[in-house]
């Protein structure tokens, strides 16, 4: 049997967290999560010129055996120039949260569509070579399209068009309930919301005999 020879020992590709129906997990990993919520963690170094973020790649990958004329590889050993994860890897923040990724590329692209990006200095530089990183992995751009995909639940006007969910009205709306009161079922249900014969009940029992509140005149 022919041996092998694996010429970069020390390759390394970005490991995506992924929960159990197989898409990536846009929670923070508990690492980041730390250095979220600890300032003493964050690093706060001024943003270094891209040529020294690119040369300081490259000097990782090849100390660790890897491929330095892989683009990924080198691209992934660039220090964010940027934001509370300001010295983390380009891969340790695609490994470690996803979330706050696809919330800095919604971001961009909204102040490009509204004409307001405007990419200048070295903190920038970093985030423009990030997002063109981020956005060639398949994994990134699969989760981008699903959560495009998904229809946003319809804005209800106030709490009056909510539907009550249950019981023989299941399917009218709490104003529904409250302009058809005189029936006692806007009553009924303020009474059983809470101890019978306690003194809330009671004073829920009057607010639906009497109508709507009205607002207090200092208010």
């Amino acid at each position: 049997m022919k041996k092998t020879t694996n010429f970069f020992p020390g390759r390394k590709t970005v490991s995506f967290r992924k929960g159990p129906s197989g898409h990536l997990r846009q929670d923070p990993s508990d690492e980041a999560m730390r250095i979220k919520t600890d300032p003493s963690l964050q690093d706060k170094s001024p943003a270094q010129l891209q040529h020294h973020v690119s040369t300081n790649a490259l000097t990782a990958v090849l100390q660790r055996g890897g491929d330095v004329s892989d683009r990924h590889e080198v691209m992934g050993e660039y220090g964010l120039q940027f934001g509370k994860y300001n010295g983390k890897s380009f891969r340790w923040l695609l490994e470690n949260d996803i979330g706050y990724v696809i919330y800095l590329i919604k971001t961009v692209e909204e102040e490009e569509r509204a004409g307001k990006f405007n990419p200048q200095g070295n903190s920038k530089d970093s985030l423009l070579s990030f997002l063109d990183y981020a956005r060639s992995f398949q994994e990134v751009e699969d989760l981008r399209e699903y959560l495009s995909s998904r229809k946003p639940a319809s804005p209800v006007a106030s709490e009056g068009d909510t539907i009550v969910g249950f019981g023989v009205r299941a399917k009218d709306t709490w104003e529904q309930i409250w302009k058809s009161r005189a029936d006692g079922y806007a009553a009924f249900i303020l009474g059983v919301k809470c101890i019978k014969n306690s003194k809330m009940s009671n004073l829920q029992q009057q607010r639906a005999e009497s109508g709507p509140l009205q607002p207090h005149p200092e208010l």
